[in-house]
């Protein structure tokens, strides 16, 4: 059915006061899914909010905050004005997270003035009525955090227990103090599932769980995708709120029939990377890979060498490559040096980007990856990585030729650390006990999965590798900038 000119006019003009209205009065045309509005109905001093990805948490821990800097809270008196920590992780994450979402739900020139700790990332916001809310992270460490009685405190991701502690008793005499706590359970079973999700003190701490079935905005396609590439586990963590706790390997999608791949003929038609991780007393672990028409990753050849210079990093890699066009490289940014002085020879690396992205940790991010790409698909019956049976060195003890990178693979563990009495699971990267040095090839490739997006064939050139050339420029030495 058309509409005349008259009816799209009108429509417009509803439209637009609509978004008049709500950029007046954000919170009234906010919506709430049944488990946000038993969170917001709770009375309890403490709120904790154990929700997986996507299920709106850190979406109603800013309304929250915005209600008590407002004072306009439907089940609560609050009485204006009056101060707000909004903590997490680390400013970057705040300038992704909290701080556009909690703008979002304050109403068009009710803001006085707001405080930069630089550009883009707010410092302290104050608001017509008086009130403030001042923006922190973990990042700053306990000593921080004192100071003068707080209405509310917001932790958006688990926090460090001592930090939590002293946040605990910005108590204020004549003033209750209320504290949200949003969260997935990406580090396991730490301090926060001992001493608030088993807590039975339901006049104190209202706990509540949820997973993406209880976000009624969400698709089944969406939930698919999300899905994809998780673990088991993972998808406890992701999709329920669980809290798990990591054991094993990290590989545990590992098949020796299933994913190592004898290459002989490279078909040309492929696109070529290369990635290093380590340098000289940690073994260089160079990778050579190829991604193919379906996307999938083959990790064609590399060297794992300890004390190597870097002429002899750059003349191993260039007799690896052959008349291989590399598109594009990466290198680790613990070396800058390293990174430096390969460019002065003609191989650039860009800098691996260490953004933990969803998973606010960068070390799970890396281990999801693999799986995403190790894990069997259900359509295909096949991963989308495969390693190369050429990976060969002496093994010094035995003296017999192994897979350095299965090696990697079939060891690297989760492994419990403990930080400030805060207990943290992670792969256990730099456990060289085994094999006397860290897991160089396996990090290698993570940095490579998370670095790498598919090319645009419609767009792309090849060009023949020319090491004279500027290597900030468009195109240099058979790469192109991503």
């Amino acid at each position: 059915m058309q509409l005349h000119r008259s009816e799209k006019i009108k429509l417009l003009e509803l439209v637009e006061e609509k978004n008049r209205r709500t950029l007046i009065n954000p919170l009234k045309y906010a919506k709430r899914h049944d488990k946000q509005e038993e969170f917001y109905k709770a009375q309890q001093v403490i709120r904790a909010l154990f929700w997986g990805n996507r299920v709106g948490k850190t979406e109603i821990g800013a309304q929250e905050v915005a209600r008590y800097l407002l004072g306009e809270h439907e089940y609560k008196t609050i009485k204006t004005p009056v101060e707000v920590w909004s903590i997490c992780p680390s400013f970057d994450s705040q300038k992704e997270t909290t701080q556009p979402k909690l703008l979002r739900y304050l109403p068009e020139g009710s803001i006085a003035s707001m405080t930069w700790i630089r550009k883009g990332i707010l410092s302290e916001l104050v608001l017509k009525n008086g009130s403030k809310v001042t923006f922190k992270s973990y990042e700053q460490g306990r000593a921080k955090f004192q100071g003068a009685g707080k209405r509310l405190i917001w932790f958006d991701e688990e926090p460090p227990h001592d930090i939590w502690e002293e946040c605990f008793v910005r108590q204020e005499a004549g003033q209750r103090l209320d504290i949200v706590l949003t969260m997935t359970a990406i580090k396991g079973m730490t301090w926060v599932y001992d001493d608030i999700y088993l807590n039975t003190d339901t006049n104190l701490i209202y706990v509540s769980e949820a997973g993406w079935d209880d976000n009624p905005w969400l698709t089944e396609e969406q939930k698919d995708i999300m899905s994809r590439g998780l673990s088991p586990d993972s998808l406890k963590v992701r999709r329920e709120g669980k809290f798990v706790r990591r054991v094993g390997l990290v590989c545990n999608w590992w098949d020796r029939s299933k994913h190592l791949k004898e290459y002989t003929n490279t078909p040309i038609d492929w696109t070529f990377y290369e990635v290093l991780d380590g340098g000289y007393s940690d073994p260089a672990a160079w990778l050579l890979l190829g991604v193919d028409n379906d996307d999938t990753v083959h990790v064609i050849d590399g060297f794992r060498t300890p004390l190597l210079t870097t002429e002899e990093i750059k003349t191993k890699r260039d007799t690896k490559i052959g008349g291989l066009h590399i598109r594009a490289g990466w290198g680790d940014t613990d070396n800058p040096r390293l990174i430096k002085e390969l460019s002065a020879l003609g191989m650039y690396l860009q800098p691996i980007q260490k953004i933990p992205g969803e998973t606010k940790s960068w070390d799970e991010t890396l281990a999801n990856k693999l799986a995403e790409y190790g894990m069997i698909q259900k359509g295909t019956g096949e991963p989308r990585l495969y390693i190369s049976t050429s990976l060969q060195t002496m093994n010094p003890r035995t003296g017999n030729n192994h897979n350095w990178m299965m090696q990697e693979i079939e060891n690297l563990l989760w492994q419990e650390r403990v930080a400030d009495g805060i207990i943290e699971t992670k792969p256990a990267w730099d456990d060289h006990r085994k094999f006397g040095h860290h897991f160089d090839g396996i990090r290698a490739l993570s940095y490579f999965l998370v670095s790498y997006k598919k090319p645009n064939k419609s767009l792309e050139t090849i060009v023949q590798v020319e090491p004279n050339l500027d290597p900030y420029s468009k195109l240099s030495s058979g790469y192109e900038r991503l």
